[in-house]
């Protein structure tokens, strides 16, 4: 049975998922114990789920075969996802060879993936073993590799090739940090081997620290001897850790709060809302905590949200759009200003007017943008689109309807994942789809998951035949330069 530990604001949900499955959850935080009934078990985890801090995502680390097994089935259970994963383990041990050179910089290709080795010895031609001591996770990283060789176990990781001692800083009994400590100095010293303490050898026994230690000394020696046979390149002698993210889309962090609900009282959007902001945190955990207690009902405590967000989003004056894209890049558009916002049963309905600050050309529509150009972003917080719609003066320039997750909006902030897909509307009246080439790209290499692929292309057909329902123009503009678009004649202002 998989051993896994869980931690941070997706621990409830995640404990949840993998509890049904029979995963076994080790090293649970007190919370998590009082809720899911479990004993108190320090047993070493296989495989760590935990917020990454960053883009909303996952990070999954842990021994490979296990912690691959694990990535996979909290992607499939949560199915509106990005994933990034390392095409090769952390501290992994590969066999490559050097194909470029720079200063004491070089390029080794480890069997189609290349990495950089720094301080490197070798001259391009070379066989080369390195251990990957940073993995390229998103599209575009590139590995980092040393000749330090790394073993990684239960308790300790150690090192070939360095004799350095560190203890992980979650171990903080300082009198176990003075054990390993003395550990560590005995065994470094005698076997040769830089050595660092995981955190889990905080609940081992003495005896346990000092087998593992000699085993994976023999054992990481025996895999060093054995990479100097350069009869066969490109070869991987070690496996190491697996490292993945899955990224969270609106969709999956509802499924996060759905499957938190069945354990605990959670709130609408609760893993949207705990993961934008601290302020919103906070409000989550006290108006969840009011609930509990009886104080209010979920929808009392829902309510006070949306009205805090609402309150202090229009004292601010501007709103961010900020959007995650496949290959993992977080982009910040120019904010704007909120100019209509209301709200039905299902969601919100906003436009945000924004003005644009310098020259240019507006991607995909081919024409100038001059500062003073007016972009009127027209969402629906339940649908698939953003629609940009510009204007200059009185005149309607064309409008960029993107496909992308239904939006999330916390304070002073709309955030969604890009689906990469775009539809041009151009002033003449003419549509076009855009983009496709790289959907599908992405789609194949299975960073958008199959299930996202197909609804992101069905709402992109959709849109696209029913184009003027997301075109917006200002009640205040009429009709004036705005053709008949498709078979649904003039573009109409669907927020009027």
């Amino acid at each position: 049975m998989i051993r896994v530990r869980v931690r941070g604001i997706v621990s409830t949900a995640i404990a949840k998922i993998l509890i049904g499955k029979g995963y076994r959850i080790v090293q649970a935080s007190d919370i998590i114990r009082e809720r899911f009934g479990l004993e108190n078990d320090n047993s070493p985890a296989d495989v760590t789920v935990k917020d990454s801090g960053e883009a909303d995502s996952i990070l999954v680390i842990g021994f490979y075969r296990e912690a691959k097994e694990i990535y996979e089935y909290i992607s499939s259970e949560l199915e509106y996802v990005f994933q990034w994963k390392a095409p090769i383990g952390l501290y992994s041990i590969i066999r490559g060879i050097v194909i470029e050179k720079e200063g004491y910089e070089c390029i080794v290709d480890l069997g189609g993936i290349k990495g950089v080795l720094r301080e490197c010895r070798n001259n391009v031609g070379d066989n080369v073993v390195v251990s990957v001591i940073k993995a390229p996770v998103k599209p575009g990283e590139t590995a980092i590799l040393s000749y330090d060789l790394k073993l990684v176990g239960e308790y300790v990781t150690i090192t070939y090739g360095s004799k350095k001692l560190t203890i992980s800083e979650n171990i903080r009994n300082p009198l176990k940090r003075g054990e390993l400590a003395s550990i560590g100095l005995a065994k470094g010293f005698s076997l040769g081997v830089g050595i660092h303490f995981r955190s889990s050898s905080q609940f081992a026994p003495r005896e346990a620290i000092e087998k593992e230690i000699d085993e994976l000394s023999s054992k990481l020696k025996e895999i060093y001897h054995k990479s100097r046979d350069l009869s066969e390149s490109f070869k991987t002698i070690y496996d190491g850790e697996f490292i993945g993210l899955i990224s969270l889309t609106s969709i999956a962090k509802e499924k996060l709060d759905y499957y938190r609900s069945l354990v605990t009282p959670t709130v609408r959007n609760h893993h949207s809302y705990k993961l934008s902001s601290r302020t919103l945190s906070e409000l989550v955990d006290q108006c969840e905590d009011m609930v509990r207690k009886g104080s209010c009902t979920i929808r009392d405590a829902e309510e006070n949200i949306v009205k805090t967000i609402i309150d202090k989003t229009q004292s601010t004056g501007a709103i961010d759009l900020i959007h995650v894209k496949p290959s993992g890049e977080v982009c910040r558009l120019t904010p704007g200003e909120i100019h209509y916002l209301t709200r039905n049963q299902d969601g919100f309905e906003v436009v945000i007017k924004r003005i644009m600050m310098s020259d240019g050309v507006y991607d995909g529509l081919g024409i100038e943008k001059k500062a003073g150009d007016i972009d009127y972003v027209y969402l629906k917080s339940n649908e698939w689109f953003l629609s940009h719609n510009y204007f200059r003066n009185e005149s309607w320039l064309g409008s960029y309807i993107n496909i992308n997750t239904p939006v999330e909006i916390s304070i002073g902030a709309i955030k969604y994942h890009d689906l990469i897909i775009d539809i041009i509307v151009r002033n003449n009246g003419e549509v076009e789809l855009r983009d496709m080439n790289e959907f599908e790209k992405y789609c194949r290499e299975g960073v958008i998951r199959s299930k996202l692929c197909e609804d992101a292309y069905s709402v992109a057909m959709r849109i696209k035949n029913e184009i003027s329902r997301y075109i917006y123009k200002p009640s205040s503009r009429g009709d004036a330069g705005v053709p008949e678009i498709g078979q649904r004649g003039r573009a109409q202002n669907p927020v009027a």
